[in-house]
């Protein structure tokens, strides 16, 4: 690993800030340890700003210091571990590594797409429906995108469209779009809903459950669908009606052969843990169990081989989750989350009192920091830690404060912001379209997201969920 300049600076500037913030005195109210977990916490978040050294490394170098410099037990510093989060992530990881091995989420988006018109809004309502409807298969969001870029390529392709033109950046952004709002529905749509699942307190998970998160988040997700498809079918539309040669999805399915035993298997399974899922309650099984089950049997009918388990999962990214997501024990363990309702608390309240304010508030926050911190659990980790509190002390729902930010932790404006965005631009091949066109884009998916939860916090409201 070579360190650049700009890493020698920030790996300065976190020592220096680290150590300064943990031997200042510590205010009334906190303790010693209170400070040492602030500094040592300042100093990851400058790590993590500055790329210094892999994400996993610093949570690990964060989680081991709360142990041996602020004396906070390993049951603490590393609660997450041995929490339902991880291991439905585990499990789920999995899932995604197996359910891409087989070629099921390919095989069946093809299937869809050709139930959806053939024309330009046919397929951009297609591509953006498909991929919101498949979108809890796969955890990862990068994954997905290396399947669905390069079919989405061939269907502009195949409408002859120009590469590079409108046409062809609006049939990119149907699905991408989707790709980008539908984890906020669905928790196994992206790892970082999943692990803002584990942010929340054991009261708030055990409400919120899959279906639960699903019904409260539609009608959020309904308007971000309906926005996007509109906006984006009329102002990429090509000026004449060019129709899709459906040859080209026949031609994907014949590529692919008949179905195998195995996606056979990984259908049947994943239908089955869908219900065990739905039918919860009834059924007595957590939602984390079935997906293990679900991963059992995806290893025991060799759908995910041993080694393909090793090498296709990452695990140094459940390991900085399993260390991130820790910080919603460590803070209030120290004193922090109380001492901040108290000192902070009665200057917030005027923020989280007005609905429109705090929800366009916490947007600008959000889409600022993504600038400076690039991981999206890295800033959900450290903010909801501190908001969550100050949010139930001002009677506001802290599902709704998670859920606003993951809303817009996605930002794109710069390539540099999310690999998601730089894995579906060139997972396709060179020369489809153009990073200028598709980054301009965030501003217009930003402002339908902020005026999608406006409108939402009249369903929150009359569903009883905004306050607490």
């Amino acid at each position: 690993m070579e360190f650049s300049v700009k890493k020698i600076v920030f790996l300065a500037i976190a020592v220096v800030a680290g150590v300064g913030l943990a031997i200042i005195p510590p205010p009334e109210g906190l303790e010693v340890s209170s400070m040492q977990v602030l500094g040592i916490l300042l100093a990851a978040v400058v790590l993590w700003a500055g790329q210094v050294f892999p994400e996993a490394a610093t949570a690990i170098i964060m989680s081991v210091l709360f142990i041996v410099v602020a004396k906070v037990p390993i049951d603490t510093s590393l609660s997450a571990f041995s929490g339902t989060t991880f291991w439905l992530l585990v499990a789920a990881f999995g899932l995604g590594a197996a359910i891409k091995e087989c070629g099921l989420l390919e095989r069946i988006s093809i299937l869809l797409l050709r139930l959806f018109p053939k024309s330009y809004k046919g397929q951009v309502l297609g591509l953006s429906a498909v991929t919101t409807i498949t979108s809890p298969v796969i955890p990862s969001k990068a994954a997905k995108c290396s399947i669905l870029s390069p079919l989405t390529r061939g269907i502009s392709e195949a409408m002859g469209y120009k590469n590079e033109g409108k046409e062809a950046t609006g049939l990119f952004l149907s699905y991408y779009s989707a790709i980008c709002y539908s984890p906020a529905m669905f928790i196994t749509a992206s790892v970082t809903t999943a692990a803002l699942v584990g942010m929340y307190s054991p009261e708030i998970q055990a409400q919120y459950t899959m279906v639960v998160w699903a019904l409260y988040a539609a009608p959020w997700l309904i308007l971000m669908f309906l926005g996007n498809y509109f906006y984006i079918s009329r102002r990429y539309r090509p000026a004449s009606g060019n129709k899709l040669d459906v040859s080209f999805l026949d031609q994907r399915l014949a590529d692919l052969g008949p179905w195998t035993k195995k996606e056979k298997i990984m259908g049947v399974v994943m239908i089955l843990t869908i219900l065990m899922w739905v039918f919860k309650s009834q059924l007595g099984i957590p939602e984390y169990a079935a997906v293990l089950f679900a991963l059992v049997a995806a290893l025991v009918f060799d759908i995910l081989p041993i080694k393909k388990w090793r090498s296709n999962v990452a695990w140094d990214s459940l390991i900085f989750i399993g260390c991130a997501v820790s910080l919603s024990t460590v803070l209030p363990a120290v004193g922090v989350t109380d001492w901040l309702v108290a000192v902070v608390g009665p200057y917030t309240a005027m923020f989280f009192a007005n609905p429109f304010l705090m929800i366009a508030g916490l947007a600008v926050l959000t889409l600022a920091v993504r600038f400076l911190i690039l991981s999206e659990i890295g800033y959900l980790s450290v903010f909801t830690a501190f908001l969550f509190p100050l949010a139930i002390a001002a009677g506001v729902n802290p599902w709704i404060v998670g859920f606003i930010m993951n809303a817009f932790v996605i930002a794109w404006f710069l390539p540099y912001q999310s690999s998601v965005y730089l894995t579906a631009i060139h997972s396709a091949g060179d020369g489809w379209v153009t990073e200028k066109a598709t980054t301009m884009y965030c501003f217009v998916y930003c402002g339908i997201a902020l005026i999608a939860s406006f409108l939402s916090y009249f369903a929150w409201q009359a569903m009883g969920i905004w306050g607490v």
